[in-house]
């Protein structure tokens, strides 16, 4: 009789630590809740969690994107709007945009504008976090385009931030369309009217020349070094609000610029030279603050949610 007890005990303990765990998988489940991709199925925001935390205005947000998103399944033909939702953000040369994706990637910018984001990371960039260093510009420029990138799904979802590609010949010159595109942004701490004084072609050509150098180099410190100057001459070349790192992210286009670097430094980190090499950052280094996002959270930008096209 006391081994029947124990048979029973056991079983019974067993019976309820499997009910536990099929509980705690159904609650995992639903409590992850991915987005749906272009063919219905779900994919998974692993960097979901990152952006809310370092951007908590889109918990707070009470935009049609995100009340439409946790519902889309409640529209008829839900699986025809892929578009809106897209799996992937597919960032693409500025050159390529249509008419309609530029106008609907200012509409975003000039609501994020309206809305004191942009102020606030205008801020940010003018706070000291070591981001123009060698070994941090890039991976902390990566979060930073991220979620400005986040915020402008906030209003248009399918909009991604274009990038220009200056080491096209065809785009050596400061792109037309953002000729007039000359914002007012009000941050917490100031009012920034931006202006411009673009150079020469020539003078952009030559400073862009050497980025086939950058690519060949074979570790990540001797690609940096010259990208990170090339950053710089760029900026300078753009003139104005562009040359001054305190208030630069007011311009539209340092975000196309800050998107082609970090799509060299993408097209580099698979090439045979750079062969998936990291940057060299350990312990507070390697934490982008002022955000969480650390330099592991970064290496792979279809994790992050986007590709380059």
């Amino acid at each position: 009789m006391p081994r029947a007890r124990t048979t029973r005990t056991r079983t019974t303990t067993k019976t309820r630590t499997a009910r536990t765990a099929r509980t705690a998988t159904r609650t995992t489940t639903r409590a992850k809740q991915p987005a749906h991709t272009r063919d219905g199925h779900v994919r998974e925001h692993v960097h979901g969690d990152l952006v809310v935390r370092n951007l908590p205005l889109l918990e707070r947000s009470m935009t049609f994107a995100t009340l439409v998103k946790p519902n889309i399944r409640s529209i008829p033909n839900w699986k025809d709007l892929h578009w809106l939702f897209p799996a992937l953000c597919h960032r693409k040369d500025q050159a390529a945009l249509t008419d309609n994706e530029r106008d609907r990637y200012l509409c975003a910018f000039n609501m994020l504008n309206a809305d004191g984001t942009l102020g606030q990371l205008v801020d940010i960039h003018h706070e000291m976090h070591m981001q123009h260093t060698n070994a941090r510009l890039l991976p902390w420029h990566r979060v930073f385009l991220q979620l400005f990138e986040e915020a402008l799904h906030n209003y248009h979802p399918d909009v991604c931030v274009p990038y220009w590609d200056w080491t096209r010949v065809e785009e050596q010159h400061f792109p037309d369309w953002l000729d007039g595109v000359l914002p007012t942004v009000h941050t917490p701490t100031r009012t920034i009217n931006v202006v411009r004084a673009p150079g020469s072609d020539a003078g952009l050509a030559a400073i862009v020349s050497g980025v086939s150098t950058a690519m060949a180099k074979t570790s990540y410190n001797d690609f940096t070094s010259p990208i990170n100057g090339i950053h710089g001459a760029v900026h300078i070349w753009v003139g104005g609000t562009m040359s001054d790192a305190s208030v630069s992210p007011a311009d539209p286009v340092f975000w196309l610029h800050h998107a082609n670097l970090d799509r060299l430094w993408w097209a580099w980190y698979n090439s045979p030279q750079g062969n998936h090499q990291n940057p060299p950052l350990t312990g507070t280094d390697a934490v982008m603050d002022p955000w969480t996002y650390t330099e592991t959270d970064v290496r792979n930008i279809t994790t992050l949610g986007y590709a380059y096209v």
